[in-house]
């Protein structure tokens, strides 16, 4: 898959350093999963316990908390992705380049989203009204379901088809 203009100069950038970026993929892709997943969790609870005011802001305050740090991750994950580069689709099969392929425009589409939901959240939090809430946590929802779906790829990428752990030669 040819990388956008942008996301070659990323690229290039991140090859030039003499920090090897890629390596950390795998470790930051799990704290891009689970964060979110705690901060959908804890948004929706806030949300059902309104009746008790104080629990119902600690949950929030904590799903906030959460859910930017789990964003950071995500273009952390993104960034570290890009990194890996081509060695990693090249050492893959036809079928497995075509599942890279779509992982990382995923990946891609994840990272702008959440750089989206962030705005979103920031705008939420000035407004202070339900249902910009309500719609964030719709859309944050719909955010969570395609980046679980990234991520079975990603997984699948790994243990079926030995992306990042197979060597190119």
């Amino acid at each position: 898959m040819a990388l956008s203009h942008i996301e070659t100069i990323i690229y290039n950038k991140m090859n030039s350093s003499i920090f090897d970026f890629g390596f950390y993929h795998p470790y930051v892709v799990d704290f891009a999963i689970v964060l979110p997943i705690i901060a959908l969790f804890l948004h929706f609870i806030s949300i059902l316990t309104q009746a008790d005011e104080a629990s119902s802001k600690a949950y929030f305050k904590v799903s906030n908390l959460l859910f930017f740090i789990g964003a950071f991750f995500i273009i952390a994950a993104y960034l570290t992705g890009l990194a890996e580069g081509n060695d990693v689709r090249q050492a893959l099969s036809v079928e497995g380049r075509g599942l890279y392929d779509a992982h990382q425009a995923l990946g891609t589409y994840i990272a702008v989203g959440f750089i989206l939901l962030t705005f979103i959240k920031i705008i939420s939090l000035l407004v202070k009204k339900d249902p910009l809430r309500y719609i964030f946590g719709t859309l944050f929802s719909i955010a969570m379901l395609i980046l679980i779906y990234a991520y079975a790829i990603g997984i699948s990428l790994v243990y079926d088809y030995g992306a990042g752990v197979v060597c190119p030669g």
